[in-house]
């Protein structure tokens, strides 16, 4: 049985930022903040999908321009 995209439990760092109407940037930036927790599969970052629902849900603030 394939799983549909909703099914996901993980994301890119690419979608994750489609999935909230942002930047790469901004989620690079909110991972190294600890904002959003990833998970890492050797080189590659992952966004939990859960995650990003929260985020939808409370909003993303990080701490700006330094």
């Amino acid at each position: 049985m394939q799983k549909s995209v909703d099914d996901k439990v993980l994301c890119s760092v690419p979608e994750a930022a489609r999935r909230l109407s942002v930047s790469e940037r901004l989620i690079w930036r909110a991972i190294s903040e600890g904002i959003l927790e990833v998970v890492r599969l050797g080189r590659a970052t992952r966004v939990r999908v859960e995650e990003v629902e929260r985020v939808a849900r409370e909003g993303l603030a990080t701490g700006g321009s330094k």
